[in-house]
């Protein structure tokens, strides 16, 4: 039977202002163009992980201003029984800016609901949930470390994107009780800085990282690294084996970059969920491969959660591959 996935994490509500450039310190830009959407890494994940064929469940808090978020993440496939109403807060916020010239962004973020997590409710949320299922989890909610290692002492496996990658995220959250972490190129080379390591982008591969991570957390399954345009690597362990995953980039052209990273851990772990392949090897690399091809497609549109592309989308992608 298939496991059930449930996402621990946050729903903003992402405010788009199009620029010429990201903007710098002291500047003011004028914006050709403004969108409001559903968004937040979790939601965004979920609603991946929805479109990828995985079963599955979000618990996070919205405010009122954000009940059409609610019913547009439940229109996407997403289980949201146990996503609770805040009534007295603002939902969470994200204003992103788009560059025109790159498709590259920069984000602000304000917390509102998602800064409202009760420990209290933890046990219940978990409640049908158990060995054989998966948690997600990334850092843009409050008291993300404590669901973590209460969901893993219960036996769920855990995947954590730790994103946005605060300082002292090493004493927030039990990263001995993670199964597999997935990172961006910086966020990997800042998560090394903090527990002293002396990799960098500059002088070493993605999967020099990679396994600088994965030597660091060996009570781990695996570390994902994405590079963007480069593609992803990874490195796993299984019975003792150890391998390593370098799959390549397709090269497209980009329009917005803000939905890739989601749409990647949506697909990849809905992908290693459903995956029939005989050996964990095999789940993992088809698993990122068909979440790199799903990242490609996000990146071609404009938007986070929209930008998702179904799965019947990557099919046909990789036929024409």
């Amino acid at each position: 039977m298939v496991g059930k996935i449930l996402n621990y994490g946050s729903i903003n509500i992402d405010e788009f202002f199009t620029v010429p450039h990201i903007c710098k310190s002291g500047e003011t830009l004028s914006s050709s163009s403004y969108t409001m959407r559903a968004g937040g890494k979790g939601a965004n994940q979920s609603a991946a992980l929805a479109k990828a064929g995985g079963k599955i469940y979000h618990a996070g808090k919205i405010g009122k201003d954000a009940l059409w978020v609610r019913d547009y993440m439940s229109e996407q496939g997403i289980d949201m029984s146990l996503t609770k109403l805040a009534e007295d807060e603002n939902n969470g916020r994200a204003l992103i800016q788009v560059s025109q010239e790159t498709g590259d962004n920069a984000i602000m973020l304000f917390p509102g609901t998602n800064g409202t997590y009760d420990p209290k409710e933890f046990d219940g949320l978990l409640s049908q949930f158990g060995p054989g299922d998966w948690i997600v989890q990334q850092n843009e909610i409050s008291k993300g470390g404590e669901m973590m290692r209460l969901a893993a002492d219960k036996g769920l496996s855990v995947l954590f994107n730790p994103a946005p990658l605060t300082r002292g995220i090493l004493d927030s959250f039990p990263f001995d009780k993670v199964s597999v972490l997935v990172v961006n190129e910086h966020e990997a080379e800042d998560l090394c800085r903090e527990f002293g390591g002396n990799v960098s982008l500059s002088s070493s591969t993605g999967l020099e990282i990679a396994g600088e991570l994965f030597n660091r957390f060996k009570t781990m399954q695996g570390v994902v690294v994405t590079l963007g345009g480069e593609g992803v690597v990874g490195k796993f362990r299984d019975q003792g084996e150890i391998r390593d995953f370098e799959v390549p980039s397709r090269k497209v052209p980009v329009k917005d970059t803000t939905g890739a990273g989601d749409t990647f851990v949506g697909y990849f772990l809905a992908g290693l969920v459903r995956s029939e392949a005989k050996t964990y090897f095999e789940r993992v690399h088809n698993a990122l491969e068909e979440a790199n091809l799903a990242a490609s497609i996000a990146v071609q549109r404009e938007g986070s959660m929209v930008s998702v592309p179904t799965l019947a989308e990557v099919e046909e992608a990789k036929k024409r591959q």
